[in-house]
């Protein structure tokens, strides 16, 4: 014979005042959050893409292999150190401030804890042990955006890079033994 079930909780929502926060505002801060995600990572592999066809355009020479690789912050620098570099790698349209900045915001909300009150809704993001309420769905939609935008610039540049080497420089493409001649 079994126990009698004491925890049976069959009709206690009769007897519950609040009403649940909607569920959804979970769900649409989870879909707005992996959208992002997903956007940083094109940006991700359009930055790591670009920079390795700069080293092509400089030769590829192995001590510099290794600047793309690493984490994405220093990859960014490098990015910056290929920019101040006096060959034309035509990076000057490149707003390594903003990825930056992007970068940071993403940090925040892919680390961030999200924390919900069960009755209101109202969430908060617990970051670096400080509560922020500035992240709503809304602005993780537009630093997406913002993410889609510098992808499709990163991409340009690569694709700048592909047509250079395919049809104007032939011969970059398998040459390793120096830097290439600055373009005009």
């Amino acid at each position: 014979m079994s126990a009698p079930d004491d925890y049976d909780d069959d009709d206690d929502d009769d007897d519950w005042p609040m009403q649940w926060a909607d569920p959804a505002i979970r769900q649409d801060y989870e879909a707005a959050l992996g959208r992002l995600i997903l956007a940083h990572n094109d940006v991700d592999v359009h930055l790591t893409e670009l920079i390795a066809c700069c080293l092509r355009r400089l030769g590829n020479p192995p001590a510099l292999e290794r600047l793309a690789h690493g984490m994405f912050a220093k990859r960014l620098e490098n990015l910056e150190i290929l920019q101040a570099l006096p060959v034309q790698l035509n990076l000057n349209g490149m707003d390594i401030a903003n990825l930056r900045r992007l970068n940071n915001l993403r940090n925040v909300v892919a680390h961030g804890h999200f924390e919900q009150d069960p009755f209101g809704g109202e969430y908060t993001l617990l970051s670096n042990r400080e509560r922020r309420s500035d992240f709503p769905t809304e602005r993780l939609n537009e630093i997406t955006e913002e993410l889609n935008a510098e992808a499709r610039s990163l991409h340009a540049n690569t694709a700048f890079y592909d047509a250079l080497v395919d049809l104007i420089l032939p011969d970059l493409a398998s040459d390793s033994e120096g830097p290439a001649e600055t373009m005009t």
